[in-house]
């Protein structure tokens, strides 16, 4: 009787073992996140902020302004653990005319080992970002610009 259920522990823990496998394979699998109803965050005004750490890899692939709301598209490799993103400026304005203010999108993939390309859209609220002297401010965050108009 010990023999059958020391087999079937092998057994099971193979089949387990191997589902995990699965998850951190070479192959690398597309798959978009589903999150239709994106969550709308903050973006955080931190005058120490680091603006070059954008923590575990991305790729931005959709960079918009609708209304208050920045949305963005990323891509980045994971498919195990929760990832956290973060909407972060120094809160310093360009002297140009736009003003321009830059934002950094800081990725915590929480350890994350897995390889599924995954797709999310990202909502930030960026109304803290106005310029209190004008009715337009460029948003740059790296390549990417939009222009913000406001009452």
């Amino acid at each position: 009787m010990s023999k059958h259920l020391y087999i079937l522990s092998i057994i099971l823990f193979s089949a387990c073992h191997h589902k995990e496998m699965a998850k951190t394979t070479d192959a690398v699998k597309t798959t978009n996140v589903a999150n239709p109803v994106s969550a709308t965050k903050e973006v955080t005004i931190d005058p120490s902020a680091d603006m070059a750490a954008t923590g575990a890899m991305y790729q931005n692939t959709g960079f918009e302004i609708k209304g208050d709301t920045l949305v963005l598209t990323v891509q980045y490799s994971g498919g195990c653990k929760e990832h956290n993103w973060e909407l972060v400026s120094n809160g310093m304005y360009a002297k140009s005319l736009p003003p321009q203010i830059s934002v950094c999108l800081k990725h915590t993939n929480n350890g994350d080992a897995c390889r599924e390309l995954k797709i999310q859209e990202l909502k930030f609220n960026i109304s803290k970002l106005k310029n209190p002297s004008g009715k337009t401010v460029v948003v740059k965050m790296g390549e990417n610009s939009a222009r913000y108009s406001y009452n």
